[in-house]
């Protein structure tokens, strides 16, 4: 997959380097200093200077081949004008963002472009790389609005889906696998992924979907 982090930061310098080995990673960062340890750490990155704030330097990380963009800028104005443009300018299917200041969580929503809203940036891939709260993790991440929730679904014996790929699955329109947890590690899926028994998927789909996903998948 082809992810797009803003924010070259400690949070997204540590999420780059977890997803980096299955995926063609991009990072965008103002700061010389920062992009200096980027290039140090993570050498096989892609790295833009500039502010994802603007659309040249979006269209410069070529943010129309992105799959899923990440905005972990110190600024909720930022974070919100990258979700923004992500989302209604250039049509990313999965903008992801974090929220710096409690107060202004009320404006991360679909209105925004944001589709999954993080306290934590690093939250996810933590608990991820432990193996163990996922249940906690889902339950944090359910989004407040009435049009897109996160859910998870464990593969059993019997599950249909059991020893085949994603691709081979007819997935509701707006449902997409986004992570699956295999034991203790994680895995960022295409559609050669093949699902087995005691995979653990956290999948986005809209709430009317449920029933219909649980005929496909369970």
């Amino acid at each position: 997959m082809n992810i797009l982090i803003i924010g070259g930061g400690r949070s997204g310098s540590y999420i780059a380097e977890r997803l980096k080995s299955k995926n063609k990673v991009t990072v965008i960062e103002q700061n010389r200093e920062q992009i200096a340890v980027l290039i140090k750490q993570n050498p096989d990155i892609i790295i833009i200077k500039g502010d994802g704030c603007e659309p040249n330097v979006l269209e410069k990380a070529n943010i129309i081949q992105m799959d899923i963009v990440v905005a972990l800028t110190g600024d909720d104005e930022d974070n919100l004008v990258i979700s923004f443009l992500s989302k209604f300018q250039n049509r990313i299917p999965l903008v992801l963002s974090r929220i710096n200041n409690p107060k202004n969580e009320w404006l991360f929503n679909s209105t925004w472009g944001v589709d999954v809203a993080l306290s934590s940036s690093i939250l996810l891939a933590n608990m991820i790389q432990e193996g163990t709260g996922l249940g906690d993790l889902v339950t944090l991440l359910k989004l407040q609005k009435e049009n897109l929730v996160i859910e998870e679904i464990v593969v059993n014996d019997t599950s249909k889906i059991a020893g085949i790929r994603i691709k081979q699955i007819d997935f509701p329109e707006n449902t997409r696998i986004i992570l699956i947890l295999s034991g203790t590690k994680y895995l960022i899926p295409d559609g050669d992924t093949q699902l087995n028994p005691g995979d653990k998927l956290i999948l986005i789909t809209p709430p009317d979907e449920l029933d219909k996903l649980s005929e496909i998948l369970i």
